[in-house]
């Protein structure tokens, strides 16, 4: 049990009684108010209990092991010291043995446990990820009692990505030898953590290092984030012989990671003297340029020279692993630089190789938009569409609108239950209306738990149920009856993406137009609807329509009121404080709302949204803007005023996979949801 779990136990109503333990623990938590309780748990709620007018299971008697087991984790919350003692002394066993592994470890840390526990605990064998952390924490106990020794025993021991941890923990040692032995470690595997630690150290070591460790600090700097760092690093050294090759290629890389494709350029050779390694930067380094200026003036001259550069490196017989790079790099810039057919010829060589790129696909629909626009022939966009099975709807859209006799394909693609983009936009084209509602299938009548999830659930301890039936899935896959159980389990503790998962493992046809093969209970948990009324007045406010509202809030948070990004974005819609500030003080609600309240995140990024669909009078730049900024969609929307051709053209496949997705949502939350609305 992680901290900041909790024991959950209520009080079980009277009409549950007769129902199997997990039914009666989910209804108990359905009718407890709060943020945990999730509309993914209320809805299914009648279903899972529906389900259960078949006698539980008979109780097979526990052995003393189980027992030990049952006692460690009902007391892991409150008691940490006292569950570790228990989990030793249950000794390693077939059931709950990772779940044991990972509580027990979560026990000793908060128990500020002694070495000899740890050892006990690593003497059980458990699993390389959870040793390595737990070797961390023992070396932590041995540097703070002095015995360095020991520490650097264990350190031998210690997998090598861990080190640099390891070594951060010897900085404040009092012997000056082992502190400067590790930091002597550090200023090469780990100079974020030396320079936090101790800025002139770190100066004073990087001036001595050897050329070869000099790179590898470079590497480092630039695989933990900070390639400026590691750039300005290797513009003040000079070297001779091969490892000057070298250090210019490792600062193009660093270069081109910090955003500078020119500076990449001139780090690199060029003519003769270029080896395929750079003439593979060279070629990133243009693309980078490219998409810089993209859309703009000069973008295409420097897609030319990426095609250029990358063809050059073909004919210098790169590696294999080189190989499939410059040919996706051929294929990307000879796209949009406008040569279909160079960029046709090196889809088909990446497809012969099997390259799993994960660019490929959204490379190979930007390739068969540009084949059927430019009238190519439509046997080719076909064949291209067949190659990748995610992309076939929106390049046989772009393949009808290009023929002459395109309708009745126009009308196929139309008649999706659940509209994706392509249906909504062959829908507008032919002037077809949507359908108001869909029909659900019936629902499925859910499974009981694995024995080894519902001893968890029993003994108070559901966070970790979810991740032993996470584990349970990964060893034996899962069924469509107990993916619905499952998934409410997930959602209820906010593990939001293991519920999808869970959901997806059980019901593929989830988030596809074929959705109403699913069953209901499945489609409305994949489709979560919270806060109604608030979306609903939000949506009159800002002259949107809810199911707008709630497709963003599934995309973006799958309604979690607590959701923080990366970014800072925060709450159901994930707004910025600097986004929402303005719409909060036109609203009188201040400078700084609480965007975790979700009926005031709901309103303000409503009106943020609202807001942009004013400003460019479409819903797919407004999506894209919502997702990427304003100032760079103006560009995008001023170069493609249309809205089909606008969203083909976006750059950055996260925005364009987002304005896909999110009207894919909307449709589905307007058909499924539509009583909702219509209440409201």
């Amino acid at each position: 049990m992680r901290p900041g779990q909790a024991h959950i136990s209520h009080q079980l109503p009277a009409t549950a009684t007769d129902a199997p333990h997990w039914a009666r623990h989910l209804a108990a938590l359905a009718t407890k108010p709060g943020e945990k309780c999730g509309l993914v748990l209320q809805i299914l709620l009648a279903v899972l209990t529906a389900g259960c007018a078949a006698s539980p299971p008979p109780v097979r008697p526990s052995s003393a092991r189980e027992q030990a087991l049952d006692r460690a984790f009902a007391v892991a919350e409150l008691d940490p010291e006292r569950a570790a003692l228990l989990f030793a002394e249950s000794g390693p066993g077939a059931t709950l043995e990772r779940a044991r592994m990972a509580v027990w470890e979560d026990c000793l840390e908060r128990a500020k446990a002694t070495p000899e526990a740890w050892r006990r605990y690593l003497a059980d064998n458990p699993p390389d990820d959870l040793a390595g952390t737990a070797r961390l924490s023992l070396m932590k106990k041995l540097a703070e009692n002095g015995d360095f020794d020991a520490f650097l025993d264990q350190r031998t021991l210690l997998p090598v990505e861990l080190h640099p941890r390891a070594d951060e923990s010897l900085l404040d040692a009092p012997d000056p030898g082992i502190r400067l032995a590790a930091a002597r470690r550090l200023v090469v595997t780990g100079p974020q953590r030396l320079a936090a630690h101790d800025r002139v150290l770190d100066r004073r070591l990087l001036a001595v290092l050897a050329p070869r460790d000099h790179l590898e600090r470079a590497r480092q700097w630039r695989h933990a984030g900070a390639p400026s760092r590691a750039a300005a690093e290797l513009r003040t050294v000079r070297w001779a012989g091969d490892i000057e090759t070298e250090r210019k290629r490792e600062l193009a890389r660093a270069e081109l990671a910090a955003g500078s494709p020119l500076a990449a350029l001139r780090s690199l050779p060029s003519g003769r003297a270029a080896e395929p390694e750079d003439l593979a930067l060279r070629a990133q380094a243009y693309r980078s340029r490219a998409w810089h200026l993209f859309p703009g003036s000069g973008e295409t001259k420097a897609f030319r020279n990426c095609q250029q550069e990358a063809e050059r490196a073909l004919d210098a017989r790169p590696s294999a692993d080189l190989h499939l790079v410059v040919l996706g790099l051929r294929l990307e810039c000879a796209t949009e630089a406008g040569r279909l057919d160079d960029a046709l010829e090196s889809w088909w060589m990446l497809e012969a190789a099997r390259s799993d790129d994960p660019r490929r696909k959204w490379l190979g629909r930007r390739l068969g938009v540009a084949l059927a626009r430019r009238g190519s022939e439509e046997a080719q966009v076909l064949e291209l569409a067949r190659s990748m099975p995610t992309q076939g709807r929106c390049l046989q859209y772009w393949a009808a609108v290009a023929a002459s006799d395109g309708v009745p394909r126009l009308e196929r693609l139309a008649t999706a239950d659940v509209a994706d983009l392509y249906a909504v936009w062959s829908r507008e084209t032919i002037h077809r209306p949507s359908p108001v509602a869909v029909d659900l299938a019936q629902i499925i009548s859910p499974a009981l738990p694995p024995s080894s999830v519902q001893r968890l659930i029993d003994v108070g301890a559901p966070n970790e149920a979810v991740r032993q039936w996470r584990r349970v899935r990964r060893l034996r896959g899962a069924s469509p009856d107990e993916s619905v159980t499952a998934a409410a389990l997930a959602a209820e503790q906010g593990f939001t993406t293991d519920a999808i998962r869970w959901l997806l493992a059980g019901f593929p046809e989830l988030g596809t137009i074929h959705m109403t093969k699913a069953p209901s209970n499945a489609i409305r948990a994949y489709l979560p609807l919270r806060w109604p009324d608030a979306i609903t007045a939000a949506a009159r406010e800002s002259g949107l329509d809810p199911w707008l509202i709630a497709a963003v809030a599934r995309q973006e948070s799958t309604f979690s009121a607590n959701a923080v990004s990366p970014r800072g974005a925060r709450g159901v819609l994930q707004l910025l404080p600097s986004t929402a500030r303005s719409h909060a003080v036109a609203l009188g609600l201040g400078k700084t709302p609480n965007l975790h309240d979700p009926e005031i995140n709901i309103r303000l990024g409503a009106r943020e949204l609202g807001r942009l669909m004013r400003r460019f009078e479409s819903v797919e730049p407004a999506l894209a803007a919502y997702n990427a900024g304003e100032t760079r969609v103006r560009r995008w929307w001023k170069r493609w005023p249309d809205p089909h051709r606008f969203t083909e053209e976006i750059p950055v496949p996260e925005t364009y996979n987002y304005v896909r997705r999110v009207i894919y949502l909307s449709e589905a939350y307007r058909q499924v949801h539509q009583e909702a609305w219509r209440s409201q």
